[in-house]
């Protein structure tokens, strides 16, 4: 579904009227009393009433709280309470694989959060296939029937669910099991359990379960020859990924950080490198318009290819 359809009046109509093509926009911020900005491929822009581009705040078209309002409620089918677990998240997914992260204020007992009240700020992430992106990619990593164990990393935005996709879709229309874990329903998309991105013709889906949890069930049921997660970072990821190892079934996942270094800086993710769970770590690099792949190292840090991007 194209995002303009998602939201509500008069955004709809503003993104509408730009001509933006859907292929090019990444984000539409919402930030109540603030100018309404999108991120697109060639970078950030503001909008006016009209859908013109502008270059001043003062310009732009301002963000109301009943517009922040009027796209939760869209966005969640009226039915905001049945986000209340995602929403203490931060985010949700929406049919597409769109991601709604959501800030606000947040109400606090027993030191965790409960809920968020006086929802103020919305970022729509639009949500991309780009079948083909990680081809070169994949034939590093696989041949012969090997495959690796593989971290993809990188900061935000710079393509590690893209790539993550794309790369169980080769492997699964290659021959293998895959096993995905999709907790915040992104990689797969599914709607009513239904994937609607492309995964590949071998692939099993278990969605919007915890990583840790949906692994384990997916070892037990479907015998995955693959498992594939995004983004890791908890130690219960890190139990799952050691069963999966144990069962000799190889992992695909990907976690947050810009450099090698400041990767094995997360505890978490430390402790499987000093374990040497990953056998290939791949960054993810954005330069300009332009991600892709900047290096692949092996197991112990040592460089194996790199790329200009």
């Amino acid at each position: 579904m194209k995002p303009a359809r998602m939201l509500p009046e008069p955004v709809r109509g503003i993104l509408l009227a730009s001509g933006i093509k859907e292929e090019s926009l990444r984000e539409i911020r919402f930030r109540t009393g603030r100018g309404l900005v999108l991120e697109t491929s060639e970078g950030e822009m503001l909008l006016n009433a009209a859908g013109r581009a502008v270059t001043s705040e003062g310009e732009a078209y301002r963000v109301t709280e009943a517009d922040v309002k009027n796209a939760l409620e869209l966005l969640t089918g009226y039915s905001v309470y049945a986000f209340e677990e995602e929403l203490r998240q931060g985010y949700f997914t929406i049919e597409g694989g769109h991601r709604i992260g959501v800030a606000g204020k947040a109400v606090i007992e027993g030191g965790r959060v409960r809920r968020l009240s006086y929802i103020s700020f919305l970022n729509f992430r639009v949500a991309h296939e780009c079948k083909g992106c990680s081809e070169e990619l994949f034939r590093l990593l696989y041949g012969d029937g090997q495959y690796y164990h593989t971290l993809l990393f990188a900061p935000a935005g710079c393509g590690k669910t893209t790539f993550l996709r794309d790369l169980i879709r080769l492997l699964s229309n290659a021959g293998l099991r895959v096993g995905v874990a999709d907790e915040r329903s992104e990689l797969a998309a599914c709607h009513y359990g239904i994937p609607q991105h492309d995964l590949g013709m071998r692939t099993d889906v278990m969605d919007g379960c915890p990583k840790a949890e949906a692994m384990g069930m997916l070892l037990r049921s479907m015998t995955p020859q693959i498992l594939a997660a995004d983004e890791i970072g908890i130690e219960a990821d890190v139990f799952a990924i050691r069963a999966a190892a144990g069962s000799g079934c190889k992992v695909l996942a990907s976690a947050h950080g810009g450099s090698l270094e400041e990767l094995i800086r997360n505890p978490v993710l430390r402790t499987l490198w000093e374990e040497r769970r990953f056998e290939r770590y791949v960054c993810l690099k954005k330069k300009g318009k332009r991600f892709g792949v900047k290096a692949i190292y092996d197991g112990e840090g040592k460089v194996l290819h790199t790329w200009n991007i």
